[in-house]
Formats: structure tokens, sequence, C-alpha cells
């Protein structure tokens, strides 16, 4: 059952594969933009002949963590630790608070934000991280669904 909607209710984490990935278009926007950016790099990578993939790739990669992940900042309405205050963009995303990034690739891998005393909605852009491996948001007060391509969970 792909894109169905789980309702959160403070679990103490959720384990995602590392190739989750629903989308922009279950937030209700386009996916079109990005998408073909990433076409027309790609195209004009092979074109050039270049043999490995550019520092601009992967950049163009990481806007679409650091976008999903100040999109889920802009709907927590409380934080009362500041723990999100060095979520900024003119900081690396993988140097804030809660967040671990692969080493190889600079995309995040966990998002660890137990006990923080955070409130909000969940942001659907949460599911735009395709290499997050783990969620854990539990003693946070967080409503909501979080949306889940259940076709990709382990057994």
């Amino acid at each position: 059952m792909k894109g169905a909607l789980i309702p959160y209710h403070g679990y103490a984490g959720i384990e995602l594969p590392p190739t989750t990935s629903v989308g922009m278009a279950a937030a209700g926007l386009s996916p079109f933009p990005v998408r073909f950016l990433l076409c027309c790099f790609l195209t004009l990578t092979v074109v050039l002949g270049e043999e490995e993939v550019s520092p601009a790739f992967v950049s163009l990669s990481n806007v679409t963590d650091e976008f999903a992940m100040l999109s889920f900042k802009s709907q927590v309405t409380r934080d009362t630790y500041n723990v999100l205050s060095n979520w900024k963009s003119n900081i690396s995303f993988c140097q804030w608070n809660g967040v671990s990034c692969s080493r190889s690739a600079q995309r995040v891998v966990a998002l660890n934000l137990t006990d923080k005393a955070l409130e909000g909605t969940l942001s659907p852009y949460i599911s735009n991280l395709s290499f997050l491996q783990v969620l854990h948001l539990s003693n946070n007060s967080f409503h909501g669904h979080l949306l889940v391509d259940l076709s990709r969970l382990p057994s």
C-alpha cells in the first residue's frame, strides 16, 4: 500500500529504509522543477563526458535535504530549549542539532530530536529525505500524519 497515511503518536522511533521517498506531490507541490533541473544537469554531465559526478550535483541533492529540514522547522511552533536555533541556511545542515549525515554523499540519514520539548505539525517534506534511515521524535508534541511508503518498509 503506497503512500498510506500513518498517524504519529510519539513512538520511540521510526526506522525507515534508506530508499524511502514519497516526493513533493504528496504535499500538493509539483516535483517538476527539481526533477527537471536534475535531468538537465545529468544530461549535461553525460554530454560533456565527465567521468565523475561533480560537486554541483551533490549540492543540488543537498538542497532537497536542506529544504525538507527547513520545512520541518517551519512547522515547529514551540522550541523550548532552542534546539533548532542553528538550523539556518548559512550553516551546513549536517552540523545542525539532531541531524546525522552520510559521510560520502552528505545526505541526512538520521534525525534524532527525542526529548527536546518540541511542538508542532509533522511536515510532509520529511518524506523527501531519501537517505533517511532513522527518525526519532519521541517525547515531543507533534501532531498530524507521517507519510510513509509502506511498500519499502522491511517485512
